[in-house]
């Protein structure tokens, strides 16, 4: 999944040619946009509530440390929803000169880890997961075949949120530079990311 933030100018003319003889300052309302926008997805994985939509719970920590114990996993006193995924979002910058922006996962791995979480999904029980849950004091029934990961979706509800802030972003920054702000913010790195679908 990934958001493109794209510039539709939709000020008066006098506004639309003064933003138009200054194209840099379409792309570095973008840029910072994107910016914003990636900070408030990660926000939103760290909280575990996207948009306000509360992420389902996972099993109890008593019966999934018993069952990593078994499985001979690092065994972690809290484990937080998405695991570290939140580090796997980021933004592409190459074609702000165009006026569009992209925000989303950084790998072919994150979309596809990504994917399956926010969509959920089901793995077969074999007699070893059947074995390791036993162990571990959890008794499946004896004709469950599939477990089923409950869906945990991210992007989707908190898209409004993000076309708000990257709206408000471009408009603050594009209000600066016509206010006479030449100061441009420098980036940390000179790294391009790419985004992944």
């Amino acid at each position: 999944m990934e958001l493109q933030i794209e510039y539709d100018d939709m000020a008066v003319p006098y506004l639309k040619d003064l933003v138009a003889n200054n194209p840099k300052w379409i792309a570095s309302a973008l840029k910072s946009a994107a910016y914003q926008s990636q900070k408030l997805i990660k926000s939103g994985i760290q909280s575990g509530a996207p948009g306000d939509e509360s992420y389902t719970p996972l099993m109890p920590d008593k019966l999934r440390q018993a069952l990593e114990m078994v499985l001979g996993g690092n065994v972690k006193s809290h484990y937080q929803i998405m695991g570290r995924l939140k580090q796997a979002v980021g933004y592409d910058k190459t074609r702000a000169d165009e006026g569009v922006v992209t925000v989303g996962w950084l790998s072919g791995s994150a979309v596809n880890l990504g994917s399956k979480q926010q969509e959920g999904f089901t793995t077969e029980v074999t007699d070893n997961v059947r074995r390791a849950f036993a162990a571990a004091g959890i008794k499946l029934a004896k004709g469950k075949t599939e477990l089923t990961i409950a869906a945990r979706p991210t992007f989707p509800p908190i898209l409004p949120d993000v076309n708000v802030t990257a709206m408000q972003t471009v408009q603050a920054k594009l209000v600066s530079y016509i206010c006479g702000n030449d100061v441009r913010s420098t980036a940390s790195s000179a790294r391009i990311y790419k985004v992944y679908k």
